[in-house]
């Protein structure tokens, strides 16, 4: 006779998220997170391996700060500060940041820029490319005037720097449904 304990069944349900003890939207919430550290660090891949070496007219193209700006003015100042600090920490230590003054600096814009977006602005492409605009504009400049005062850099290199700007905006057609999709994962506070 076979004793009760010597063949139990498996227990039902392969789901390793089930031992966290987390509920459907908190797991949502971190698919959503994850998804978006996701395409942060894919967009330092790409600046990496492409972005620097294509210069249009003498300004190239900053993928990273602008996916950061983006994704916090998605979703909002509350949950989008923590990322935008997070993420700048990241970029910093990755080694393609300028220098550490970058950690305060885009997570300081990319604060102010949700909170203007969610005061003054409808939700929709045109903020979040105006939003964008502003950020990236204000984050150059002072990389520029940081550089000019710590001798990193000449006055000349001022125009490269706003075709600096000007070329990244093109990233924010691509990267808004991709990133208003991620953000609509497990429920959102904003409805884009």
């Amino acid at each position: 006779m076979a004793k009760e304990y010597e063949f139990l069944p498996d227990q039902e349900g392969n789901d390793h998220l089930d031992k966290l003890l987390l509920s459907q939207r908190q797991r949502f919430g971190l698919l959503r997170w994850s998804l978006f550290a996701a395409v942060t660090l894919v967009s330092l891949l790409v600046q990496d391996v492409a972005g620097y070496r294509v210069q249009i007219l003498g300004g190239g193209i900053n993928i990273v700060p602008c996916v950061i700006f983006m994704i916090t003015a998605l979703q909002g100042a509350e949950q989008g500060s923590i990322y935008a600090l997070l993420a700048s920490v990241f970029y910093y230590l990755s080694g393609s940041a300028p220098a550490a003054y970058v950690i305060p600096l885009i997570t300081v814009i990319a604060v102010l820029v949700a909170i203007l977006r969610q005061a003054a602005l409808r939700r929709g492409f045109f903020s979040i490319l105006l939003c964008a605009l502003c950020a990236m504009l204000v984050y150059e400049m002072s990389v520029f005037i940081i550089g000019l005062v710590l001798s990193q850099t000449v006055g000349a290199r001022f125009w490269t720097t706003l075709l600096t700007v000007l070329w990244t905006m093109m990233v924010v057609p691509v990267a808004y449904p991709v990133l208003r999709g991620i953000g609509k994962i497990g429920g959102q506070t904003w409805k884009e």
